[in-house]
């Protein structure tokens, strides 16, 4: 399986952020087809990446890396005005390859449930396992497709989806961390013997004698 990857239309997308700050219907992607060879490769080695996989935006990972040409990714793709901004609805993620995909407004509905706390753990699972096939009756008419705004976001725009996604992402270190203590608490009560060993406590300086 493989990230930030689709279809829009029949063509190939690469979906840099998920959604645009204050146009949550709207995401931002780049063309690969339409890229310069050399940078074509750099993206697709950042986006292969464990950093590129692990990202919740494609974006956050090419923040962080310099192409063969020595330019920042993310900053490339601004400057050069490669990075188009499209319905959600009308992108198609296909993590596996020859496989119907899931439209990527449900896909963003879902993950928007689960960073809220809402119930949606099993309906991601459940797409998972069907390799992204999304709801039959939610699916893209080709026919009717029509390409939306082709407007780049500004380094404020991307700076301000940062923060937010950072900000996301500590409230889920919080809960996981709460999860973490509650499980442990609930292992230590039925056997004692795996409680996790207490930290040593820090040996501070004596004191000099007057």
């Amino acid at each position: 399986m493989l990230k930030h990857v689709g279809k829009q239309g029949g063509e190939n997308v690469v979906v840099v952020f998920r959604e645009v700050p204050g146009e949550e219907h709207m995401c931002l992607v780049v063309y690969p087809g339409q890229l310069p060879t050399s940078f074509h490769d750099d993206l697709m080695r950042c986006i292969e990446s464990n950093a590129g996989q692990s990202s919740s935006h494609l974006g956050e990972a090419m923040s962080r890396v310099v192409g063969t040409d020595g330019r920042n990714l993310l900053q490339a793709v601004h400057a050069q005005r490669w990075m188009k901004k499209i319905r959600c609805q009308d992108v198609i993620m296909t993590p596996v390859p020859n496989k119907q995909g899931a439209r990527l407004d449900e896909i963003n509905k879902i993950i928007a449930e689960m960073e809220s706390g809402a119930d949606a753990a099993k309906r991601m699972a459940e797409i998972d396992a069907q390799a992204g096939l999304a709801d039959p009756a939610k699916t893209i008419d080709n026919t009717a497709y029509a390409a939306s705004a082709q407007g780049v976001l500004t380094d404020a725009d991307i700076a301000a989806d940062l923060l937010k996604q950072a900000s996301q992402m500590e409230s889920q270190i919080a809960g996981l961390q709460a999860e973490v203590a509650r499980l442990t608490e609930e292992a230590t009560a039925l056997d004692p013997s795996v409680a996790p060993a207490p930290a040593p406590k820090k040996r501070g300086r004596k004191k000099a004698a007057a």
